[in-house]
């Protein structure tokens, strides 16, 4: 069973050399490694050539859903995957997913668990996240929506491609929650695997996990606008609208919070009264997120600073 992993660069040398070693490490006998590059001036792809595996794109592109896009078309694999060039994959995981998958012929594709890791003083690595609870994770509107959207630690067989489509560039930030929604309303079926499949790491340049930034509001925004086209093409059964309900009530929280964190106050309250007068319920909901956004915070730092204690 060939796998191709496919993986979006835009001057990346920092990291994408341990990406790129993850998936040597697998020791798998029958993979294709495909780097996007959009067209990266920082030595980027002078490193790549140490790797003469590779398979390497380099050309101007739309973002990184269009480099996912570009890979998809050209993989050759029966599973295909997205490692990001910054995220690294445990070792193990490709044996894992080929052996679920040949177990369980009916399933399309294998859904993991992940990790969320910073590198901590000294190099020190520290755990910020672990999610490891198939419930969360299995594919439905729910997981893609108001669960674990996790796409990375997720291994498709082409045939999805060929069923659900590519990666819609209208959704510059969130395209890959969007094309989870698709596959989860086109039914596509999965087998989960409770092992951590998929490293994420955190950095100051992360697109998606810094807080109180622009691009986490347009993922937001994407969201919103993904709900709206989703009740409008579907005949949801009750149980997806109120779905639905729920995630729309968590963007607009995050939304207010993000707003805060950048110290825009007055948009902030304006949209936190928008919310409460519209629906009433949003409250509890901004209330369990702002709670549970303090308490993640916190034992972000209670790990460091144990981590660093050790490693002094």
């Amino acid at each position: 069973m060939k796998i191709s992993i496919i993986t979006a660069t835009l001057n990346r040398k920092e990291f994408i050399g341990a990406a790129i070693e993850s998936v040597l490490a697998q020791e798998y006998p029958d993979f294709e490694h495909w780097i996007i590059d959009g067209g990266s001036s920082d030595g980027t792809l002078e490193l790549l050539q140490r790797y003469p595996h590779l398979q390497v794109l380099s050309e101007p592109d739309r973002g990184v859903f269009d480099a996912w896009n570009k890979g998809v078309d050209r993989a050759r694999g029966d599973l295909i995957a997205i490692l990001n060039s910054d995220d690294v994959y445990p070792p193990g995981v490709f044996q894992s997913c080929a052996a679920l998958l040949a177990r369980s012929p009916w399933a399309q594709a294998v859904s993991g668990g992940c990790q969320i890791f910073r590198t901590g003083p000294g190099g020190v690595e520290v755990e910020m996240h672990r999610y490891q609870d198939p419930r969360r994770y299995q594919l439905s509107l729910r997981s893609a929506t108001v669960g674990l959207p996790i796409i990375n630690s997720r291994f498709f067989r082409r045939s999805v491609f060929d069923q659900v489509g590519r990666f819609d560039l209208d959704y510059p930030v969130a395209s890959d929650r969007e094309f989870l929604i698709r596959a989860a309303l086109a039914g596509i079926a999965d087998v989960c695997s409770p092992d951590v499949y998929y490293r994420y790491r955190w950095h100051s340049g992360s697109n998606t996990m810094n807080a109180g930034n622009r691009t986490m509001l347009t993922g937001i925004d994407d969201g919103l606008e993904m709900i709206r086209k989703t009740r409008e093409s579907h005949a949801l059964p009750r149980a997806d609208q109120e779905v639905l309900v729920e995630w729309e009530r968590e963007l607009l929280a995050t939304k207010v919070m993000v707003h805060a964190v950048m110290k825009e106050g007055a948009r902030a309250l304006s949209l936190a009264r928008e919310s409460l007068l519209t629906d009433p319920s949003w409250l509890f909901t901004f209330l369990r997120c702002g709670a549970l956004a303090t308490g993640r915070r916190l034992r972000t730092t209670l790990r460091t600073w144990r981590s660093v204690s050790k490693a002094g």
